[in-house]
């Protein structure tokens, strides 16, 4: 855990402590000393399926830029022996950002249309097509989202975002997290939850042929650029068998993908008139889809 009382990252990262960075500021902005100041923006390019409203302040309008470092029990990277990483992220909590067409989707099939996204009708995948481009970012439903970029897992050895040079291109790993509750409030167990919590998750590989990776951050001047254009299928991790996973933790997958979380209960009686108890079964359906968007953090 950094000091910023952000994400830690356990293996690639231990994804309930995700909930706990919007409980405060990290220092760099609660104004102590001489802060950091972050913003950021969505620059425009040529077929980007996410656009984000006008400039994001840190500190202002229920938003939060975050940056730190640290480092984990295990080494993260996909070829280095490193465990440290270091990171760029946004957290919007009023509606800002909006998915434009982002189609293509592709996944698990067959499973109970009433275990979707709010407002959405769809099976899996395409009830999260709905979910993404039929709404604002956050929703009332969905407030807590982290976009975040780490070096972490991306088979450089390089950690460091802020000690980039002029002009120089780091892969990096993308997390896009959707949250519609978190695992310390869970509903009654013997009530349905038929929302999912979601993560986008990708790393910044390159292709063959390819001119730059899936998803690298450029650094110019006080600008760290972030350029995603990813269809979450590099070849290096295939998408895993998630089959009898059972647990409220995210899995440390490798793997890229869109993967959702949603629980189901089911009852049993000890004896024929025995107390009825409740069992949780976490259930993660995975998907795919392009994305691709750019966007710009500038220290000032």
């Amino acid at each position: 855990m950094t000091k910023h009382r952000t994400l830690k990252a356990v293996g690639f990262f231990f994804v309930l402590a995700a909930v706990l960075a919007f409980l405060a500021l990290p220092k760099s902005q609660a104004g102590a000393g001489k802060p950091i100041r972050w913003k950021a923006t969505f620059e425009p390019v040529i077929n980007a399926n996410l656009i984000g409203s006008g400039e994001f302040v840190g500190g202002v309008n229920h938003v939060n830029i975050n940056n730190g470092s640290g480092s984990n029990d295990t080494p993260c990277s996909a070829t280095g022996t490193s465990g440290s990483y270091s990171y760029l992220e946004l957290q919007v909590f009023t509606p800002s950002l909006q998915f434009i067409n982002m189609s293509g989707f592709s996944g698990d099939s067959g499973l109970p249309s009433s275990y979707g996204f709010p407002n959405t009708k769809a099976d899996w995948p395409h009830c999260v097509e709905d979910f993404l481009n039929n709404n604002l970012h956050p929703t009332e439903e969905y407030a807590h989202i982290i976009l975040r970029f780490t070096t972490c897992g991306c088979g450089n050895t390089k950690t460091d975002l802020m000690a980039m040079t002029d002009g120089e291109i780091l892969p990096v790993h993308m997390m896009f997290l959707f949250f519609t509750h978190n695992w310390y409030t869970l509903p009654k167990s013997s009530t349905p939850y038929p929302y999912l919590n979601l993560m986008m998750n990708a790393h910044g590989y390159l292709k063959t042929d390819a001119t730059h990776p899936d998803i690298y951050i450029k650094k110019e001047g006080n600008v760290w650029t972030a350029y995603v254009d990813t269809e979450f299928g590099n070849s290096f991790y295939p998408p895993e068998n998630l089959v009898g996973y059972n647990s409220n933790d995210w899995p440390t997958t490798k793997s890229d993908g869109i993967l959702g979380q949603y629980a189901t209960y089911g009852s049993s009686q000890v004896g024929g008139k025995g107390k009825t108890t409740w069992t949780t079964t976490y259930h993660y359906p995975w998907a795919k889809a392009p994305l691709k968007f750019q966007i710009a953090f500038t220290k000032y």
